[in-house]
């Protein structure tokens, strides 16, 4: 009965050893409307790393980059830098939303500007996003940092949690530890 339910409390991870910077990204491109007139729109989505404050685009087949160790405690701060939201899902781990912070927008083309500055304006997680989450939204425009503990080893994945998108590139693994036999 709902009268006797006691739910243990929540407790905060550790502080991070480690934050990393990683990168939404969308390639852009020509392509026709219905009319035949030339435009500009999307034509993948991306993830990356943020490398000297540039996003550098990683496809599937490239070597892990996101590789902490076992127990350890990290923050990925995503850096959406497409025009859309992503809702992002990290497998084999619960994390805490941490906070979320503006990127400088270029203001002719209000995309983030590169390399990649910070605004300033930090919000904190909503009220639904508190206690532990597997999939939260990177808002466009904005880094969203998550705060997660590395508790089993192996190779899992990370990725946008629109089909469309994990579908075409917008997945990327990581392994936690070292790498084990069989793994690819």
């Amino acid at each position: 009965p709902p009268q006797f339910l006691q739910l243990p409390a929540i407790v905060p991870l550790p502080p991070e050893t480690v934050t990393r910077q990683l990168a939404l990204i969308e390639k852009m491109g020509m392509g026709y409307d219905a009319h035949g007139e030339e435009l500009e729109g999307p034509l993948e989505a991306l993830l990356g790393t943020v490398e000297d404050g540039m996003a550098v685009d990683k496809l599937w087949m490239d070597p892990v980059t996101e590789n902490p160790a076992v127990g350890t405690t990290e923050v990925w701060e995503m850096y959406n830098t497409t025009g859309d939201a992503h809702p992002m899902h990290i497998h084999e781990v619960a994390f805490e939303v941490v906070n979320r912070e503006g990127l400088e927008l270029d203001p002719d083309t209000d995309e983030p500007v590169q390399p990649i500055q910070l605004d300033g304006n930090i919000t904190l997680p909503e009220p639904w996003e508190t206690g532990f989450k597997d999939t939260v939204i990177a808002y466009p425009g904005q880094v969203t940092r998550v705060r997660m503990q590395f508790k089993s080893a192996g190779q899992f994945v990370w990725h946008c949690h629109i089909v469309e998108h994990e579908d075409n590139e917008m997945m990327r693994p990581y392994r936690i530890g070292p790498e084990q036999p069989g793994q690819p």
